[in-house]
């Protein structure tokens, strides 16, 4: 469903993933109440790890660390525990597109793990009936986002509920 989403960069040095989840409702507006709810929980990132699991942990923090109690915004970090190390990862970008000629909107956030060039975006996207959420790592030379392609695949699933 996804076609490249403007915060997604090119593709130049390392690994590239893709990573999608989507579901079909049974009405536009079922899809349009879903795309406002998976919002909500690609936001509230101190919970992601109730999609996936307790080897990994999420922690929304400003940039000299301390906790936030808050939904995401850009300039955040979200602190990244999983086995066997810790990272933090800035939010770089967070954007909103309507495309109602299209029957369609995104919501994505970009990460940025450091200055290694790597980033990693998810887009939220509702099209007609059609609900996804996916993840797409660009120019990763190392394990920059700490979670394995089944815990992004687990949180991606749990972002579309």
């Amino acid at each position: 469903m996804q076609r490249n989403h403007y915060l997604v960069p090119d593709q130049f040095q390392g690994f590239e993933k893709n990573i999608e989840h989507s579901m079909l409702l049974k009405t536009a507006e079922d899809a349009e109440d879903s795309f406002v709810s998976a919002k909500e929980r690609l936001l509230d990132v101190n919970n992601w790890n109730r999609y996936t699991g307790p080897v990994s942990s999420f922690q929304l923090t400003d940039l000299q660390g301390k906790l936030l109690h808050r939904r995401a915004h850009k300039g955040d970090c979200i602190k990244t525990a999983g086995l066997p190390m810790m990272h933090s990862i800035l939010i770089e970008a967070i954007e909103y597109d309507d495309y109602p000629d299209e029957s369609r909107e995104t919501f994505a956030v970009r990460l940025q793990p450091g200055s290694n060039g790597a980033t990693a975006t998810i887009v939220i996207e509702r099209a007609h009936k059609k609900l996804a959420a996916s993840y797409h790592c660009r120019n990763e030379i190392t394990l920059s986002f700490g979670l394995s392609d089944e815990q992004w695949g687990s949180l991606m699933e749990g972002l579309v509920g």
